[in-house]
Order: C-alpha cells, then sequence, then structure tokens
C-alpha cells in the first residue's frame, strides 16, 4: 500500500458524507416544491442552489481522492508531493463546507450552477491546479510508463478540469456569452473533463477487479479518449439552441450528442471481453458492490445520459421540451446516474481495500443498492411524465405555467416518493460506510501509516489459497478411499487365489 493511496482514503469518506447529505437535503426540496406554504427556515432558490452544488462538489472530491489512488497505482510509485495531497483536501473540504453554507445563508451571484462567490470559485480552481500540477510531475518522473493509456487519460482530464472551469471565474455583461460561458463549466466538465478522468480511474480499477488484458482496455482508452473530447465540447451545441447564438449549433448539437454512449459501451465491451475472473460469485464481497455500482453507472450512461440525451438534443423535440421537468428527469440520470454511481463504486474500492466488510453490512450495501436504484428511476419516471404534460399544456394548447403547475402536481408527489426511497437508500449505504470506517478513523487522517495490519486483496488471496488446500485435501481423502478399496480388493484375491 502506497503512502498516496492511503492519503486518498479521506477524499473517498468525505464523498460519501455529502452523498448521504445530499439525499436528504433533495427530499425536503422536492416536498417544498409541491406544499410551497410549508414553513421553512431556508428559502426555495437557496436550497436548490445547495442541491446543485453538493451534486457538484461531493463527485468533485471524490473523482479526486480516486486519481490520487489509481494514478500512483498505474505509476507504480509515490505521487510527488504528498503534502501537496494534504493539502488540497483540506483547500477543496474548507471551500466546499464555505460554498454550501454562504448559499444557504442566501449569498450568491445567482448563476445558475456557478453560484458561489468569487473567492470561493477562485480556491475551487486552486484544488484542480494543485491536482493537475501534482499529476503532471509524478507522470515526468523517472520509471514511469509515459506511454500506459490510464495515465495519459487521467492527466488530460485534470489539465481540461481547469481550463473549462476558468471561465467560471469571469462575469459577462452580455446574456448569450454568460450562458456559453456557464455551459462550458456546467457540460464540458462533466461530459469531458470527468468523462476523462473516470475513464482512467474505471479502466484501472478494471483491470484490478476483472483482470482485464491491459492491451485491450488500453485500445479501448485511448478511442474513448477520441470520441470524449470530439462529444464532449461539441455535444455542448445543445444546451446553445436557444440562447441566441447561430443556426448550425443545431445540427452540432444534434449529430455530437448521439457519439457519447460509445465511449461506455467500448470499454466495457472490451473489459467484458477480456475479463478473466469466472463468475460474479467467485469475486469478494467489496469487489461485488463494486462491480454491481459499476453496473448501474453503465446502465444509466447508454439508457438515460446518452439515449434519452440524444431524443432530447434532437431540434424539433428539444424546441418543446427544453427547461421542462423532461431537462431535469435527464440531468438526474445523467449526473448521479452515470457520475454518481461510478464515483460510489471507486470510492467504496477505496475505502475497503485495508477494511473488511462483513456480511451483514454487505447484505445492507445490496439493500441500499436496490433503492438508489428504485428510488432514481421512480424520480425520473415521474419527471417524464410531469415534463411530457407540461409540454403539452403549456407549449401545445397554451395553458398559464400556473394552471400547469396545478394538472402536473400529482406526478411531482412520484417524484417526491422516489426522492424519499432514493434517500433512504443513500443514508444506508453512507451508514454502512461509516459503520465500518468508524473504528479506523483516527487513521485515515493521518499522513502516513495504515489502518489495517493486511490489505483486503491479501485477506481475499489467502482465503482462495485455502479454499484450494480444503479442495486438495478432499481430492487427496478421495484418492486414500480408492487406494484402500482396492488394497482391500486386492488382499481379498490373494486369499482367494491361495
Amino acid at each position: 500500500m502506497l503512502r498516496s493511496q492511503h492519503l486518498s482514503y479521506k477524499y473517498a469518506l468525505l464523498a460519501y458524507v455529502l452523498f448521504g447529505l445530499q439525499g436528504l437535503v433533495a427530499t425536503g426540496g422536492a416536498l417544498e416544491l409541491i406544499f410551497p406554504d410549508i414553513p421553512s427556515p431556508i428559502s426555495y432558490a437557496s436550497g436548490r442552489a445547495f442541491h446543485l452544488n453538493i451534486s457538484i462538489y461531493w463527485p468533485l472530491i471524490g473523482i479526486i481522492g480516486a486519481v490520487y489512488f489509481f494514478f500512483s497505482q498505474e505509476a507504480e510509485r509515490e505521487l510527488a508531493s504528498l503534502k501537496l495531497v494534504t493539502i488540497n483536501f483540506w483547500l477543496l473540504a474548507g471551500t466546499t463546507a464555505l460554498v454550501l453554507g454562504s448559499l444557504l445563508l442566501g449569498f450568491t451571484t445567482g448563476r445558475e450552477y456557478l453560484e458561489a462567490m468569487l473567492p470561493l470559485k477562485v480556491a475551487t480552481a486552486a484544488s484542480t491546479l494543485m491536482l493537475c500540477y501534482n499529476l503532471i510531475c509524478t507522470y515526468r518522473a523517472p520509471g514511469v510508463p509515459r506511454n500506459r493509456a490510464t495515465l495519459i487519460s487521467m492527466v488530460a482530464g485534470s489539465v481540461t478540469l481547469i481550463v473549462f472551469y476558468l471561465p467560471n471565474l469571469v462575469s459577462y455583461a452580455h446574456p448569450t456569452t454568460d450562458e456559453m460561458a456557464k455551459f462550458l463549466v456546467v457540460h464540458v466538465w462533466e461530459e469531458m473533463s470527468l468523462e476523462l478522468i473516470g475513464t482512467g480511474v474505471l479502466a484501472a480499477l478494471l483491470l484490478k477487479v476483472a483482470k482485464a488484458e491491459r492491451k485491450a482496455v488500453e485500445m479501448a482508452i485511448y478511442l474513448d479518449i477520441t470520441l470524449v473530447a470530439l462529444a464532449g465540447i461539441l455535444a455542448t451545441g445543445h444546451h446553445y439552441y436557444w440562447i441566441g447564438v447561430p443556426a448550425f449549433w443545431l445540427w452540432i448539437g444534434g449529430i455530437f450528442s448521439a457519439m457519447q454512449a460509445l465511449p461506455a459501451i467500448i470499454l466495457v465491451y472490451s473489459t467484458i471481453k477480456t475479463a478473466q475472473f469466472t463468475t460474479y460469485s467467485s469475486l469478494s464481497a467489496r469487489d461485488k458492490i463494486t462491480i454491481t455500482l459499476i453496473g448501474c453507472s453503465t446502465f444509466y450512461h447508454i439508457f438515460g445520459a446518452s439515449i434519452l440525451g440524444f431524443f432530447m438534443a434532437y431540434p424539433p423535440i428539444n424546441r418543446f421540451i427544453h427547461g421542462t421537468y423532461i431537462t431535469s428527469a435527464h440531468s438526474h440520470f445523467a449526473l448521479f446516474g452515470v457520475f454518481g454511481f461510478l464515483i460510489l463504486a471507486v470510492c467504496f474500492y477505496i475505502l475497503f481495500t485495508e477494511v473488511v466488510l462483513g456480511q451483514k453490512m454487505y447484505r445492507f450495501c445490496q439493500m441500499a443498492i436496490l433503492a438508489l436504484n428504485a428510488g432514481l428511476l421512480t424520480m425520473g419516471i415521474g419527471l417524464l411524465l410531469a415534463g411530457g404534460l407540461q409540454c403539452y399544456f403549456w407549449r401545445v394548447i397554451g395553458l398559464s405555467i400556473s394552471e400547469t403547475n396545478e394538472l402536473i402536481r400529482p406526478y411531482l408527489f412520484i417524484r417526491a416518493f422516489g426522492g424519499g426511497i432514493y434517500a433512504t437508500g443513500s443514508m444506508l449505504l453512507t451508514f454502512v460506510v461509516l459503520k465500518s470506517i468508524w473504528p479506523k478513523i483516527r487513521e485515515i487522517f493521518r499522513t502516513s501509516g495504515k489502518i489495517g495490519s493486511i490489505k483486503y486483496d491479501d485477506i481475499r488471496h489467502l482465503q482462495q489459497l485455502l479454499q484450494e488446500l480444503i479442495k486438495k485435501e478432499k481430492e487427496a481423502e478421495r484418492l486414500l478411499i480408492k487406494i484402500r478399496k482396492l488394497s482391500q480388493v486386492a488382499e481379498t484375491q490373494n486369499k482367494l487365489k491361495q
């Protein structure tokens, strides 16, 4: 276990804590939308801003921790600066707390998704800069395999993470320019920068868990990098349709949105084709949960984000559904369904590297994942139904927005019900993590040391060796029984001859 990997534990733990908190806040916001007269100490606008920003920051914290863990694993050495890893964590944790706290108190710039005050945005940019600097210095160190696709993907993603965040630091007088700059962060961060980083992290994880063939996976990564770069930047055009840009963005946004399902399909296909583990049941409890979460991420990536996103990006359809609850359904599937499940998977794998997951906790994890999927699908269906009726009542037959909201209110109950199921799953999974990790909490926040005397992978390997020995012992026992029977037959035959 490298020290760099040990330092990433606290990133993964904080990501899970914020993930559990998000479920509670989101459910409260869904109820307030249905019952706006319920007294609340926090305004709906502040609660929505909190929800949007926490949904960006906890995946960011989780993916940065995952990069530190898997980059050092793939580079086969410590990161260039261990001190910078710790400084980056506290800067990012403090920035996140101040951003969320200030939004709850109403301190906002008023730009959707980018509501944080300028000093806090600068602090976020500094965190991504630290990540990029540390990765590049490590990548350039002697002995690092520089042609390794996992490393290249993570470095490329960290560079673009800074480049496309910088436009957020400036305000723009013209609303069209401001909208374009906003989607460089909201969309390109998610669908290019985080996807580049996520591809490298996911590939490194699958190489370890599924024992996939490195050559095939790396070929898939290089193809993914090309597709992600094209689709991630140019597919942003489907956000530009109605904000005052030239009409050619209608074609660009529509065409390149169709490519966004390909990277996930290619990587998963290459992994399944070359995977060396025999069956799902042969995996350890930790690896079963990890693979299940990755499977959930892949499902929503293909169906919830890419296919639904492509359908929404078709201009004649987008003309009617733009800005409705259908967009909200897509954003839930895309942001949590894709990156949420992926980051939960890698953070779960990290946290249980040196801690054994008990059988009872494993069952709780299965229940939590079931609740997360049931809640997310219920929310998505409710939002799709509400959005479809919203399009018809508001934009087809011309009812007022207040009349439309009254007619679609029952379907928002479905959304809130799904949110409650989702929140139950998120709190249960967070409980499992905190309950299992809490006895080792001091060791996690130390800059050096281990939280276990032996790695979880080593324990699993010992268990497999023990099972093989037991199997061999049973085979030897059966062989001895056969030998005894043959010797008895031989003795009987000798007696008969005599």
